[in-house]
């Protein structure tokens, strides 16, 4: 885990999604040919710019990464942020990048996603047509704190045939603005849903401020290392078929701080989603004195 919480043994060069007519970040290995590609869907009023070290991160693995910014406003809709995502893929598969000497493997790409862009993600990986987009062959899925979006999300959820990995914070698995829990019991493919005992959505979020000089990104430093590895290592054991990694795909035990949940008996929320909406905490339980 630690080690994947590192930067990666690739140089990473940056390029821009408006060359091919779309507003977004690329970023690659400086060399590869036919390497593991992914894209990656921001959450709600964001733009890849709020992931820009989680996207060299994964660029510095091995990944060519891709995280179009269209659908990043009030009224962004998820169906054609999942639409972008495949527009996304479909480009780096098949245009060379950097200076002609990066190709994609057509077989291994991967679908990521953060919040509102994780349920994006669900939908580009659903086994049916969207937007004019015919659905590409992905070889796993990561929903970062998924967030429920539109009644399309779920039935879309069991057309994936692809493994998932669903990370959510602990007390945020079926809440108003939370739904891992019904989104890991609708997926059609492999899932495996982790959490995290204190994690916030919103915590993942980078902010560039004075402090980024001196490498700070304004995200919280402990739960975006976390993340980042074991989406690495889930990402290399998946796409890239790194078989050395297949311990980050179990379904069972810890990884890190993360803990596995049983989907035929996951645990009871101790705080409502109307109470959580509004900020509720769960009782602290009092020790009678003898």
């Amino acid at each position: 885990m630690s080690e994947l919480g590192r930067r990666g043994p690739y140089r990473v060069l940056r390029g821009d999604l408006g060359i091919a007519g779309m507003r977004g970040q690329v970023f690659a290995p400086e060399s590869g040919q036919r390497l593991p590609a992914i894209a990656m869907g921001h959450t709600w009023m964001a733009d890849s710019r709020r992931y820009r070290d989680l996207l060299y991160h994964f660029a510095s693995w091995g990944f060519v990464t891709v995280a179009p910014d269209a659908n990043s406003g009030f009224f962004a809709s998820d169906v054609g942020l999942a639409g972008d995502l495949r527009a996304a893929l479909d480009i780096v598969a098949h245009v060379p990048l950097g200076y002609g000497t990066v190709t994609v493997d057509p077989d291994r790409l991967g679908l990521v996603g953060h919040g509102f862009g994780a349920s994006a993600a669900v939908l580009a990986a659903a086994d049916q047509p969207l937007r004019g987009h015919a659905a590409p062959k992905v070889a796993a899925v990561v929903a970062m704190f998924p967030s429920p979006t539109t009644s399309a999300l779920l039935p879309a959820a069991a057309l994936v045939r692809a493994p998932g990995l669903i990370i959510a914070g602990a007390g945020e698995l079926d809440t108003m603005d939370g739904n891992a829990l019904p989104l890991a019991q609708a997926y059609g493919g492999d899932v495996v849903l982790r959490t995290v005992a204190r994690g916030n959505p919103r915590d993942l979020l980078e902010r560039r401020t004075i402090k980024s000089l001196v490498g700070m990104n304004g995200s919280d430093r402990a739960l975006h290392a976390l993340i980042r590895s074991a989406c690495t290592g889930y990402l290399l054991y998946s796409v890239a078929g790194e078989k050395g990694f297949a311990g980050f795909a179990e379904a069972t035990g810890t990884l890190g701080k993360l803990s596995a949940v049983d989907l035929t008996d996951p645990p009871v929320q101790a705080v409502d989603a109307v109470s959580h909406l509004f900020g509720a905490k769960p009782r602290k339980r009092r020790l009678k004195k003898r």
